[in-house]
């Protein structure tokens, strides 16, 4: 087995874990404090950087031949953008975990983009693509130092970091007070997940190495500085049947259920966490939320 057992949660810190299951080789645990699950292995800087090579982006049978979607990753990098423009108009953009540069090509119809990507591939790519400036390695390392930000994005990125709370922690110095921070994620208590947590579509050990619920972004966000604001879903609780229709899948975003959530969060200080809070967010309108 790669890595080395953690000693500790990587969010609250507390010593102990309960195992769940071995995937792929990989033990996936749930802290029994704060309940964030987790891969229960840490992997060296050496071991990340192997696993986000060109293959990562190109290899058709893991991830679709990231790269030969561009027309398609482009039209939806452009409504995610619109959807952020039309909350802060204009100002810097970061976008964390930037990959081939498809959603900062779009947003840089709206704003001033910067990049951060892990993958030296990706990264010379969306620098020879797109021209666009776009930083190789971990948000933690990247030379930043002394900027600020209007938005910082981090689109099914945060699940894949080492340590996400230096992450975060990192963004929180890098956004202008009342900025904004979106991020999405699976979650680990949509239905999906609860039905068979093992053949979870999102349980994707090396790559996904964290797990997180409502409650566990919201703690994630609130030691680093956030204020959980916003949480829409994609509406996906069955992959088939009647539940699988468009129709369902609209429904259930409505309703605050699926299996991907995306989070919005301002930078200030964050009221005392609350489960009527976290529900607040799922319902709360995009716009309003904001206003408050």
């Amino acid at each position: 087995m790669p890595g080395t057992r953690r000693n500790r949660c990587a969010l609250c810190g507390a010593p102990e874990r309960r195992h769940l299951l071995d995937k792929d080789g990989y033990p996936i645990a749930r802290c029994t404090s704060c309940g964030l699950v987790q891969v229960d292995v840490e992997l060296a800087r050496d071991e990340l950087e192997a696993i986000y090579g060109e293959d990562f982006f190109t290899e058709e049978e893991l991830f679709f031949d990231y790269v030969a979607q561009r027309e398609i990753r482009l039209e939806s990098g452009a409504s995610l953008a619109g959807v952020l423009a039309g909350l802060v108009p204009g100002g810097r953009l970061l976008d964390i975990g930037s990959a081939a540069g498809f959603f900062l090509e779009a947003a840089s119809k709206h704003f001033e983009v910067t990049g951060v990507e892990f993958s030296p591939f990706a990264a010379e790519y969306a620098r020879r693509e797109f021209g666009h400036r776009v930083l190789t390695g971990d948000v933690t390392e990247a030379g930043l130092e002394g900027e600020r930000f209007d938005v910082v994005t981090m689109w099914a990125t945060i699940e894949h970091m080492a340590d996400p709370l230096a992450a975060v922690q990192r963004v929180a110095s890098l956004t202008r007070p009342g900025g904004l921070l979106v991020l999405s994620t699976g979650d680990v208590t949509g239905p999906l997940a609860r039905l068979d947590l093992y053949d979870w579509n999102l349980m994707l050990p090396p790559y996904h190495l964290f797990f997180f619920s409502p409650k566990t972004i919201d703690l994630l966000l609130r030691k680093s500085g956030f204020r959980l604001r916003r949480i829409t879903y994609d509406g996906v609780v069955a992959e088939s049947g009647p539940l699988g229709t468009h129709a369902a899948r609209h429904l259930a975003t409505a309703a605050g259920l699926g299996n991907v959530m995306t989070v919005h969060a301002t930078r200030e200080a964050p009221p005392r966490a609350s489960a009527l809070g976290r529900l607040a967010a799922r319902y709360r309108p995009l716009r309003l939320a904001f206003r408050s």
